[in-house]
């Protein structure tokens, strides 16, 4: 293996204006730079700086889809309960009240679902 020398490091000091340092605190804050030491280092060796960011609209669409995924799957479990009902009964007028739940549960699954898909459209555009 060869042994590459290196050079020497140099300590450097300066000072910069308390403006400056405050960019350099909020860049070094989204940037994937550990300290500002190598923050620095990066900037003098005219190296890319990749900073984080975070969308919270993505984090609030996310929390509406799982809210109304989770009001879709509740009705569904309803209509689950209902339909196991339904076809337990001789009945047939219990039948009849039975099947009109269930059409007020399934219009209700059509209007969160049509909800959910005008949601994702929007979120697309």
């Amino acid at each position: 293996m060869g042994n590459k020398h290196k050079a020497p490091l140099m300590l450097v000091q300066s000072r910069i204006p308390s403006s400056r340092y405050r960019e350099l605190l909020d860049l070094l804050t989204k940037s994937q730079n550990p300290t500002m030491s190598s923050l620095i280092r990066d900037v003098l060796s005219n190296k890319t700086i990749v900073c984080k960011t975070h969308d919270e609209t993505y984090d609030l669409l996310m929390d509406r889809i799982l809210s109304i995924q989770m009001e879709i799957h509740a009705i569904g479990v309803n209509i689950n309960q209902v339909t196991r009902y339904f076809n337990s009964l001789e009945d047939p007028l219990r039948k009849k009240v039975l099947v009109k739940k269930l059409e007020k549960l399934l219009t209700e699954t059509g209007i969160k679902v049509d909800g959910l898909e005008k949601l994702v459209t929007e979120s697309l555009l």
